[in-house]
């Protein structure tokens, strides 16, 4: 039962990848206030979540999609840095 959950918690991360991809893609050629705080609030919940998973996981995450938590963590340095000033 718990290899199960463990699966499933990958398989959701695994395909929450692709998502913050796009995410990515869309607050780069989307400059709106409003579109950049929601993408924020999602990459920030997936971050959590990817900071929580096993290195293996990660691993197959960027392999899966080419995510890395080093990628997301840039992003959202440079988008709060033009939201603040």
């Amino acid at each position: 039962m718990v290899k199960q959950q463990t699966d499933y918690q990958s398989d959701d991360l695994m395909a929450d990848s692709l998502q913050i991809e796009n995410y990515l893609k869309q607050g780069r050629s989307c400059h709106l206030y409003t579109v950049r705080l929601g993408i924020e609030d999602g990459i920030s919940s997936y971050l959590e979540r990817y900071r929580l998973a096993s290195p293996q996981q990660k691993f197959k995450i960027f392999l899966f999609s080419t995510f890395y938590g080093e990628k997301i963590q840039r992003f959202l340095e440079e988008i709060r840095g033009k939201q603040y000033v």
